[in-house]
Parts: C-alpha cells; structure tokens; sequence
C-alpha cells in the first residue's frame, strides 16, 4: 500500500473530531509551507519562438487533424 493510501486509511479511522480539526489545520500549514511547483519558466523560455504564420499553420493542422471525435466517447 503507497504512503497516501495509508494516510487516508488511518485518516478515515480517526473518530475525534478535535484531532481531525488538529490534522486539517496542520495539512493546511505544510501546504502553506510548501513550495508550489510550476512549470511556467519551462513554458516560457519558449514564448516567441515561431513567427505568427507558422504558429497559424500549426494552429490548422491541429484543428484539422485533432478536431474530430471518432468512435464512441
């Protein structure tokens, strides 16, 4: 069994409510504290790269070729 699903089985387990407000408050503050990871750098070391035509002709065959739903959904 993977770590989370240990947690949410123990988690489950508990019955005080005041240890449950106990580990909200304390999950909350390790959000808090914890760095959010992005990848907006990684996006943006690319931004401006391709000329406004070639971006519309990507943009065509996307459309073209990924517009479609075939088969059942």
């Amino acid at each position: 069994m993977a770590i989370k699903e240990q947690i949410i089985c123990d988690i489950r387990e508990i019955q005080n409510p005041q240890a449950l407000n106990q580990l909200f408050d304390y999950v909350q503050n390790i959000k808090k504290e914890s760095p959010h990871i992005t990848n907006l750098g990684a996006v943006l070391q690319f931004a401006g790269i391709i000329g406004d035509q070639e971006a519309e002709s990507l943009r065509q065959i996307i459309t073209s070729e990924f517009d479609k739903i075939e088969g059942e959904w």
